[in-house]
């Protein structure tokens, strides 16, 4: 199992904050 631990907050456009950090997470896999 792996853990992910992330502090960000969110952008409308979904450039940035959780948005960006769910697609890098993803990507990682």
């Amino acid at each position: 199992m792996k853990v992910v631990l992330t502090i960000a907050g969110s952008d409308s456009s979904g450039g940035a904050g959780i948005q960006a950090d769910l697609k890098t997470i993803e990507a990682f896999g």
